[in-house]
Order: C-alpha cells, then structure tokens, then sequence
C-alpha cells in the first residue's frame, strides 16, 4: 500500500472547500489509483458524488470505503446518505444505526435516522391506502396536505423545502410578499390523488425582500429562497410565533439578547428538541477542514490561511519574496522586501545552482 500524496490530499480538500465538486472528484479518483486502499479517499470521493448527485457511485464508494475499513462511522454516514436519496429507507436507516454506534457523538446519524423513519412511515401508510382502495386514498389525501414541507435558516436567508416530487414547472406558482409567501401546485384532472391544487401560504415571522427570493423547481422538491430584510434569528416560520414571543418576553430584552434556537424543519418544531439543519448541510465541509493532515499538506493548509486572511501588502511580499528565491524564503513583510530582489537563502546542507536553458 502506497502512502497517499499529501499535495494531492490538500489540493481535493481544497477543490470540496471551494464547492469545485467536479474538479474534487477528478482529484480524489487520481488519489485513488494512486493509493486504492486510502479509506478516506473513498469516503471523500463518496461526499462529493453526493454533492453531484451521483448516488449509485457515492453508494459504490462507501461500500469500499467500509471494505477497507468496517468500523468507519463516516463510511456508514454516505452509506446511509446515498441509500437515503435513492429512496432505500430501510437499509439506509439501519446504515446510519450503525454509524451511531460507532460514533454516538456525532448528532448527524440521529437525525438522518429521524428521516428515515418519517419515509418508511409514509411508504407504509401508502401501502395500506392502496390495499384499502382508491375511493380510500383520495379521502385521506383531501384531509391531509399533500406534500410534507421543512425549512431552515441561515444569518441572511429563510429556504423552504417542499417536498412534492415530479412537479412540471407551469403547474407551480411561488408568491413571495414582503410578510408572506404563498405556494400553489395544480394537478392534472386525471391525477390518482385528484385535482385539487396544493396551496401552502404563510405569513412569515420576519419581513422578506421580493426581489432577492426566489422559487425553483428541481426534480424531488420546491424549493423557495428568501433573502431577510433583517438580519435576525427566526424562531419558527410562521408570524404566529414572533407575536408569541412578542408577548411573552420580558421589555428589557432585546434580540441580541434572547438565545439563539436551532433551525427547526415543520417536524421538528413540533419536538422537544429540534434539528439544526443548517449544521447539517455544513458537516461535509466541516469534516474536510478539520481532516488531520501532516508533512507538505499541514504546511499548505497553513500558507493558505496566512495568504487568505492577510492584506494586500502582506500578500504581495509572500508572492515576491517566494517567487525570486525560488522558493527558499517567504516573507510578510512588504516594507523589507519591497526594496530589492530577494535573493535565494537555500538550507545549510544544499548549495544554489543556476540551470541554463
């Protein structure tokens, strides 16, 4: 087993980071036929076919991922995850209860499961309409919305999630007011579960802007993206509870002061304690910063974060000082190398030679 190249490691860690998904999976398949029993390359390559929405082949990676190595928690998490959206809810759940005992920690599996379990519900309820017949199925669709619908925030965007599969783009109609938003679905007269349009409408707990939200199709949900007018914590996605809250709190506390909630979904406001889906959505990235790197992929990290944090002059005297030593010196200060040529500083053991072309 060869040992993986740590430039290579850094540079697809650094393709994830920057959402160059397609660029990080090229990167991780070359780490791969470099080094075909490196676990985490598979693991990795499985997130970012995730991320393509190449399902099949993230599953394929997890599997080999967990053939190397069968007590990976992270391996069992794509596992679940690919599983998950190929709409395998039953192995896919036991995939994640399994990673949750590998590593009981990482809230990401019990949430993962809580979904699973939600999908297997609903294809069980299915099953039962069906035996008991049509007349059955369209009644219990009347009472009840047709489409289950989530949401979660960000510091500057409020992103609903409807999750109506198939839905062709002229049968939909989004509305998004200033204090409300409002989502129609019409079916077709011969539809199995019946005509009768979907209408979600909502007035919100916080103030939108309109011409910075939008509403998009995509082939297994709605999904409708609010930009804040104010940069606060929602509590939930209704008006009904700011003016709960309104109510209840004490005058001399202001919104700075008040405890920042999880992101709860439409399920999860409802539960004792609610799932942060945008912690969620950031823990791939999250796993890639943090991944333990040594040797040459330690130090690029490290330049990195000097270069992307420093201001312009500091960045031009890395360049400079780098660049005309010939990668022996590398300088932050541009008052000292921005004088005269930097000249090569090569280790005591090595001496400098001019190579002529």
């Amino acid at each position: 087993m060869s040992d993986p190249d740590p430039k290579l490691v850094s540079d697809a860690m650094e393709a994830f980071v920057d959402e160059d998904y397609d660029e990080a999976r090229k990167l991780y398949t070359t780490l791969i036929e470099q080094s075909p029993e490196h676990v985490a390359a598979h693991v990795h390559r499985s997130a970012v076919n995730l991320k393509l929405d190449r399902f099949e082949d993230a599953l394929s990676d997890a599997m080999k991922a967990l053939s190397l190595d069968h007590e990976n928690p992270k391996a069992y998490l794509r596992k679940g995850m690919a599983l998950y959206e190929l709409e395998r809810y039953d192995p896919a759940r036991a995939a994640f209860t399994i990673g949750q005992t590998l590593d009981p920690k990482h809230a990401a599996f019990k949430t993962w499961i809580a979904r699973c379990e939600e999908r297997i519900l609903e294809e069980r309820l299915a099953d039962a309409k069906q035996r008991e017949g049509p007349d059955a199925t369209i009644k219990d669709a009347t009472r009840a919305p047709r489409y289950k619908h989530q949401w979660y925030q960000s510091g500057s965007h409020v992103t609903i999630e409807i999750m109506a599969k198939g839905v062709p783009e002229h049968a939909s109609f989004v509305d998004v007011q200033e204090d409300r938003v409002t989502v129609t679905v019409k079916h077709a007269d011969d539809d199995p579960l019946g005509n009768i349009p979907y209408v979600l409408d909502v007035p919100l707990f916080g103030k939108v802007v309109p011409e910075e939200s939008r509403g998009q199709v995509l082939a297994t949900k709605l999904e409708i993206k609010m930009k804040k007018a104010e940069a606060i914590t929602w509590d939930d996605l209704g008006a009904e509870a700011r003016r709960n809250a309104e109510a209840t709190r004490p005058n001399n506390v202001s919104d700075e002061g008040m405890q920042r909630p999880s992101y709860p979904s439409s399920k999860a406001a409802n539960l004792k304690k609610q799932t942060d889906w945008d912690k969620l959505e950031s823990d791939l990235k999250k796993e890639e910063k943090e991944e333990d790197l040594e040797g040459d992929a330690a130090l690029n990290r490290m330049f990195k974060g000097i270069y992307e944090n420093a201001d312009e002059d500091t960045r031009r005297a890395m360049n400079k000082s780098f660049q005309e030593s010939n990668g022996t010196v590398l300088s932050t200060s541009w008052k000292d190398i921005g004088k005269e040529r930097t000249e090569c500083k090569p280790p005591d053991c090595m001496v400098e030679k001019k190579y002529e072309s």
